[in-house]
């Protein structure tokens, strides 16, 4: 009886055994480590299309691919903290949002066979991260959130009419806002409009820095780590030395703070980040993949209501069918 149990036990064993050798292995789980400059609109929108991204490309959060968050807080001084914490917790990948934090990550992240998704960095080639848009480099591949200059300038021109300057701020110790003021500066002479670029050091200087404006026909606020998150200092000078600002984020127009926006969906480009971080979860190199640069067509306009009725303007006729106003 005993040997009888003996052979029905060691049977029964080797079918459960065959049956779960049958069941195919769920995927390991991905961690991936997501540096933010900081919490705002824009690159919160960054993240949750990074996100979105990498769910089209097969990668779900709570499914096989958990995230590790951390952001500086626009503090340059914890940047390099932050990233080696998030390289801590030994990632399959980083997502480093903003030219600033990507920069940041080639000097601090130590293990080199870590691929760095980058979203968004204006110019990656100026930047040094990759030799061309046509493919990343060996550590670096993502999205750019590259306006066109002419795109912005055209829809100024549309929007106010005749436009013959344009006031822009910048920070001088960022590289994207360097580029920034080269492009606009290439488009404005081949439209034939005068840009006046002006330098901000620091969010305090905003005020005085817009006085130095007035007369420009309106202010292009830049995709700027540093006047983005000042984007509301910006809006209350210019208003009250009745400029308008148009926007390179829709943040600040539903609300009335500034006139309008013509922007690239920061969503999108998160998203054109995540689709390329799945393909490198699944085995491809960063060097394997095109750097995403927005077209024409990828910029959409938002107009303030609000903002309209406090400069006493109509909508052009132009703009009359463009759904943008809100």
């Amino acid at each position: 009886m005993n040997n009888l149990i003996r052979s029905t036990t060691v049977a029964i064993s080797i079918v459960l055994a065959g049956v779960v050798s049958a069941i195919p292995a769920t995927a390991a789980e991905k961690k991936v480590a997501i540096a933010n400059l900081g919490p705002h609109v824009a690159l919160n929108a960054v993240v949750s299309g990074f996100k979105k991204g990498l769910e089209e490309g097969g990668f779900k959060e709570g499914d096989n691919v958990a995230f590790e968050y951390k952001d500086a807080n626009f503090d340059p001084a914890v940047v390099a903290q932050m990233i080696t914490a998030l390289e801590a917790t030994d990632p399959d990948l980083f997502l480093t949002v903003t030219t600033p934090i990507t920069q940041a990550s080639r000097r601090v992240v130590r293990n080199k066979d870590i691929p760095i998704v980058f979203a968004p960095v204006t110019d990656p080639v100026d930047a040094g991260l990759v030799t061309s848009w046509d493919k990343g480099s060996d550590r670096f591949v993502g999205a750019s959130n590259l306006q066109s200059m002419q795109t912005v300038l055209e829809f100024g021109q549309t929007l106010l009419g005749d436009v013959e300057t344009v006031g822009l701020l910048y920070n001088p110790g960022d590289a994207n806002d360097v580029v920034n003021v080269r492009y606009a500066e290439e488009a404005a002479e081949a439209m034939g409009i005068k840009l006046n670029a002006v330098s901000v050091d620091t969010p305090n200087d905003i005020p005085v820095r817009i006085a130095a404006l007035k007369g420009v026909d309106f202010i292009y606020l830049i995709p700027s780590s540093m006047l983005q998150p000042a984007m509301p200092a910006v809006a209350a000078a210019a208003n009250r030395a009745n400029i308008p600002v148009i926007n390179a984020s829709p943040a600040g127009v539903a609300d009335g703070l500034v006139l309008a926006s013509m922007s690239v969906s920061w969503f999108d480009v998160g998203r054109q980040a995540g689709l390329r971080a799945a393909q490198i979860l699944e085995g491809a190199k960063p060097s394997d993949l095109s750097v995403f640069r927005p077209k024409p067509e990828d910029h959409s306009a938002l107009i303030s209501a609000k903002r309209l009725d406090a400069m006493d303007m109509k909508l052009p006729d132009a703009l009359s069918d463009c759904d943008c106003v809100k």
